[in-house]
């Protein structure tokens, strides 16, 4: 085939032409001028970032017969014999198929020879991590103190994964990721080569797609070629690649902004129709939100990565929300993001997550808050609305909301004041001020109710009736965590001691189950047994429990009967029956 693709066609074959890794270049360039190339190099980052291209124009730089400025010239013999892969002097191993000891010792054999034509003999390994743990260990020598003439080149995308001992003999150079408005001058220099029409937003979705890897965006570049033809433009693009519009994000927002859940409902049906992945969409929105919280912290879009036309739509967008309210959204589709790869209907997840976006009321903030407290107690105390004297005295004879703060209304209404601003006043943000604020006023000194600890009168009672409804318990706990239902399942109440009630359980893994579900439990013990009571824990054998507890409770060995045994349940409840010892 004569067609060559365009991350062949466009490799660098000079230093200067390496795009987005101006650190190694110059190091390597001063290394040559100064004459200190060292025996062995190791170049680790990700994909097509550009090590193997590297090491390919070092080896043509120390063995070219014209070198101009010490770059390899790419027209002398030895060039254009590394260039076309034909030198017997410059290996390329791949580290993945050349992996064992005995390739590593043939290495090591052909090392102490010299070169043919060249002035040296590079081995430039790729995916050097790939070596065994012997490999490694046999070239530790030869690498140490390799002779004058041969120089190594390491190339790996893991260098965690390469022993210390092989990596401190090496001169270590990171490739970096290439930044995005880097390919888009790349690419738009070769269409323009090659005549190709391609817009701006075309360049910059390819180049984020690429994921700072230049030999990734040359090949999605090839695709869309082969798709569009010579004009390419932005919607051909989205197509090719089955990349969701930046205007789905927008209209999510949107969907926010007017908590229009049909709408929201809307686009989820869109994205299944049209075949987009439920976690890239999501993905695609946590970027969407993080870029508006750059917009609204910042006040700018100098770090968000978008065109010029979508920074613009950032900053309009961002004067609709606020940083907490970013910051909730931001919460809801991370967490969606890692829940939704195990639900068992994305769908319905994903409509639930936009449902409950649209959903979200906007945050007030403290001064906000503060302001209007300010406005509320001028105005009530301007009109003689409030008696201040017994604001801190909650009404006797009412009914009081465990642990909470509550200001009301007085039902005898103020006498309406020309200055006063009482009618602008809403219910609503009374409630506001109650809902945000967990702790009262320090002018008010107002202090959350709190009720007496309750006293257990009769704790053997109270136990045998959270034995005789264990079961129950332990069924409301199958609806709501399997785990709990399992150790609630394997254990038994112990004791009530002190207020609180112990539970016997015969392992640390379902005492941690119970330890952590302990407002459940205390929520469900007050359902069911309407009982207030602590929950303690402790390990026990639990079978050796039940059977002392059935043989010495007549009550308890009756129930276990009627549960085990339907017949005995018909015996009893039918003719009236009763066990006898």
């Amino acid at each position: 085939m004569s067609y060559l693709v365009t991350a062949r066609k466009w490799r660098p074959s000079r230093f200067s032409e390496v795009v987005g890794q101006e650190h190694v270049t110059a190091t390597l360039l001063n290394s040559l001028r100064l004459g200190r190339v060292a025996h062995a190099y190791i170049f680790a980052g990700p994909r097509g970032v550009g090590k193997t291209t590297v090491a390919r124009i070092l080896a043509k730089a120390i063995n070219c017969l014209n070198p101009q400025n010490y770059e390899p010239c790419n027209e002398c013999e030895m060039c254009v014999e590394i260039s076309n892969g034909r030198s017997i002097d410059v290996l390329e191993i791949d580290g993945a198929s050349n992996r064992g000891i005995d390739e590593v010792r043939d290495l090591r054999e052909s090392v102490r020879y010299t070169p043919t034509k060249a002035k040296y003999k590079v081995y430039i390994i790729d995916e050097v991590h790939m070596l065994t743990k012997e490999a490694f260990n046999a070239l530790l020598k030869t690498l140490e103190e390799p002779p004058p003439h041969i120089l190594f080149i390491f190339a790996t995308t893991e260098p965690h994964r390469v022993p210390s001992t092989i990596l401190s003999r090496c001169q270590r150079f990171d490739f970096r990721r290439i930044e995005i408005q880097k390919i888009i001058e790349r690419l738009k220099l070769i269409a323009q080569q090659d005549k190709i029409q391609i817009d701006d937003d075309s360049l910059f979705t390819i180049a984020k797609k690429a994921n700072g890897s230049l030999r990734d965006a040359m090949s999605i570049f090839d695709q869309i070629v082969s798709f569009c033809g010579e004009k390419i433009k932005f919607d051909d693009v989205i197509k090719a690649l089955n990349i969701i519009d930046q205007e789905i994000f927008f209209r999510v927002t949107d969907v926010v902004k007017e908590k229009n859940i049909k709408a929201g409902l809307e686009i989820v049906d869109e994205i299944v129709k049209l075949g987009y992945d439920f976690q890239d969409f999501l993905s695609g929105l946590s970027e969407h939100l993080r870029n508006l919280l750059v917009a609204i912290t910042t006040k700018s879009a100098e770090l968000i990565e978008a065109t010029e036309y979508y920074k613009t739509r950032y900053i309009n967008e961002a004067k609709n929300f606020n940083e907490s309210d970013i910051i909730r959204m931001l919460k809801i589709v991370n967490d969606a993001e890692i829940s939704i790869k195990w639900a068992p209907q994305p769908r319905l997840k994903l409509e639930m997550v936009i449902t409950q976006l649209a959903s979200l009321d906007s945050t007030i903030k403290i001064q906000e808050l503060l302001s209007k407290l300010e406005k509320i107690e001028k105005s009530l105390n301007s009109s003689g609305g409030v008696d201040t004297e017994n604001f801190n005295h909650p009404p006797k004879g009412g009914n009081e909301t465990e642990n909470s703060t509550i200001i009301t209304e007085k039902s005898t209404k103020p006498k309406p004041s020309s200055k006063s601003e009482v009618s602008s006043l809403q219910h609503d943000d009374i409630e506001k001020i109650n809902a945000l604020f967990k702790d009262p006023l320090a002018k008010y000194e107002i202090k959350p109710h709190q009720d007496s600890e309750q006293k257990i009168d009769n704790p053997e009672k109270i136990l045998n009736l959270v034995r005789e409804r264990w079961d129950e318990i332990v069924n409301k706990a199958q609806n709501y965590n399997l785990n709990l239902s399992t150790a609630l399942r394997l254990s038994y109440p112990l004791e009530i001691k002190e207020n609180k009630l112990n539970i016997g359980t015969a392992n640390d893994l379902h005492l941690d189950w119970i330890k952590k579900n302990r407002p459940f439990l205390k929520a469900k013990l007050k359902e069911i047994c309407n009982i207030d009571i602590e929950i303690d824990t402790s390990i026990c054998d639990v079978e050796k429990l039940k059977e002392e507890i059935f043989q010495y409770s007549p009550d308890l060995k009756l129930k276990k009967l009627i549960n085990e045994s339907p017949f005995v349940k018909a015996l009893i409840e039918n003719l009236g029956a009763r066990p006898i010892d």
